[in-house]
């Protein structure tokens, strides 16, 4: 894992440890340390322009993973609403969901962190 994407998880991961039982989560489920690179589909114009219809693999760094989402930093800001995560390092095993982003912030070292909810499977 690149050093600055890890110094940038252990930065949340304090955050996290500091404020917890301060805030209200969102997520229901309970969260598992995921620390895997995750593949998203988002529509090609979100990286280049042109087609949405056409989806574009991007690679990132999960944080943390629940039954209901998933939390990765990436570092561009996705503006796509709907895109689809493949859990899962061997693509003949890798499983798709269709994902809303519904939490995106700046954090440290210009990284984005988003927070997806799972919404179904996809197939792919």
């Amino acid at each position: 894992m690149h050093k600055v994407i890890q110094e940038t998880l252990d930065i949340l991961d304090n955050w996290s440890s500091r404020l917890e039982g301060h805030c209200a989560q969102k997520r229901g489920e309970e969260r598992t340390d995921y620390r895997q690179l995750v593949s998203l589909y988002i529509p090609r114009s979100e990286l280049h322009g042109g087609d949405d219809d056409v989806l574009e693999m991007v690679v990132v760094t999960a944080r943390n993973l629940s039954r209901s989402g998933l939390s990765f930093i990436h570092s561009k800001n996705l503006r796509s609403e709907n895109i689809i995560v493949g859990l899962g390092q061997d693509k003949k095993d890798r499983i798709y969901l269709q994902s809303k982003i519904v939490r995106r912030r700046q954090v440290h070292n210009d990284l984005w962190e988003f927070g997806v909810q799972f919404t179904g499977r996809a197939i792919m």
